[in-house]
């Protein structure tokens, strides 16, 4: 069984976030502006340095147009 920390989690999700943003051809102030995020607290969720809560995940999830689902597949 393989067993994954939730550290590990939390930077696969900012790695998901970041593949969204990019193919969305967003900034990552850009994203945080339309998410109500603080642009250096959302640097912080993509390297997985933040751990944000489910309200943050789905703000950022809606600005991409992304479900969570695809934020969260696999874990």
């Amino acid at each position: 069984m393989n067993v994954v920390t939730i550290e590990e989690v939390y930077k696969e999700i900012g790695k998901r976030i970041i593949e969204a943003r990019k193919s969305k051809s967003m900034s990552q102030e850009q994203l945080a502006i339309s998410s109500g995020i603080d642009r250096t607290h959302m640097g912080f969720i993509e390297q997985g340095r933040r751990k944000p809560t489910l309200s943050t995940l789905f703000k950022i999830s809606n600005s991409l147009n992304v479900s969570l689902e695809q934020i969260f597949k696999g874990f």
